[in-house]
Formats: structure tokens, C-alpha cells, sequence
């Protein structure tokens, strides 16, 4: 909930400090922060992304957070962004990557709760199958989307219960 607010904080100042506050900037300064309180064994990952409509691009960065998945006219892959856990280690910098919007083009980003999950011959459901399922899905709307995805995962468990918390977001471009 800290990291929360301190996101919520840093991406209000965009509007004063723009220079000050794309998402790299924002992870590293929430990561000093949360660094500097010694919480141990407190850390937190996320994928920040900044959709500026009006530009048509979307600026990311990533702490820890397995690789989004865009879906454009160019095809589906992951966004390769590595980053570190916000809080691990006191001065990581982070790397911004940014895309221009097009109409249906999409986005989606899980916690490793979806990638990770396992069957019951203990294999894990892959950014592979992740990656076609978005391709598979990429038409439908993001809910539509999302809930292809968190089928597939419950099929490949095949009633094993779930080893982490699943979450998924999907954004569809329809300027």
C-alpha cells in the first residue's frame, strides 16, 4: 500500500515536473525510498506505463514484473524490459521503452502468478502460452481478453491448486 501512494505521488507531479516523472524516473525514486526505509525482505514489482493518448505513445519501465505483451501490426511478443524489484538495491536505474499507439493494438501485463503456474506434473504455463493466447484473443475486448487468459491457465492446472495470486490487465488501443 506504501508503494502504492508513492506511485499515486510521483505520477500526480507529472503535471509540475514533467522531466521529473516518466516512469523510470518514478521507479527510481520509489525505489530509493523504499530502500532507505530498511523494510526487510519488502520489496515491490510492477510495470509502469504512461498511455499519453494525445501523443499516441505509451512510455514503460519495469521492477521485477515479467515482460508485458504487445499485440500491433508488427505481431504479439513480450517487451523485453528487465528491471529490478523496487527496494532490493539502493541506486537501480531503470529503462524506459516507448511505442507509438495504433488502433487495436494491445497491451497486457501479469504478475508471475499466470506465467508460473503449475499443472500437476509440476511444469509451469510459460510466457510461450501466455503469448498465444494474446494472439489468439487480440481481437476481443480487454475483459474478453483477460478472462481467455485466466481460462487457459485453469484448463493447464487441471485442478491443481494455484501456488501464487494471478493478475492480468489488457489495454486496447481504439483512437
Amino acid at each position: 500500500m506504501f508503494a502504492a501512494e508513492l506511485i499515486r505521488g510521483r505520477t500526480f507531479r507529472r503535471r509540475y515536473l514533467p522531466d521529473r516523472s516518466g516512469p523510470a524516473a518514478v521507479l527510481s525514486s520509489v525505489n530509493t525510498i523504499l530502500h532507505q526505509r530498511q523494510l526487510e525482505e519488502y520489496y515491490c514489482t510492477l510495470c509502469y506505463a504512461i498511455f499519453d493518448l494525445k501523443r499516441r505513445n505509451v512510455t514503460l519501465a519495469n521492477s521485477g514484473l515479467p515482460y508485458p505483451i504487445r499485440a500491433s501490426a508488427e505481431g504479439v511478443s513480450q517487451i523485453e524490459l528487465p528491471g529490478v524489484p523496487l527496494g532490493s538495491f539502493l541506486g537501480s536505474a531503470y529503462d524506459e521503452l516507448t511505442y507509438a499507439l495504433h488502433p487495436g493494438d494491445v497491451f497486457v501485463f501479469c504478475s508471475d502468478g499466470v506465467s508460473e503456474a503449475m499443472n500437476v506434473n509440476g511444469e509451469e504455463f510459460g510466457s510461450p502460452q501466455l503469448i498465444e493466447i494474446v494472439e489468439r484473443s487480440r481481437e476481443l475486448a480487454p475483459r474478453a481478453i483477460v478472462d481467455a487468459i485466466f481460462d487457459a491457465v485453469e484448463a493447464f492446472r487441471e485442478g491443481f491448486p494455484p501456488n501464487d495470486d494471478m493478475t492480468a490487465v489488457a489495454v486496447k488501443i481504439v483512437l
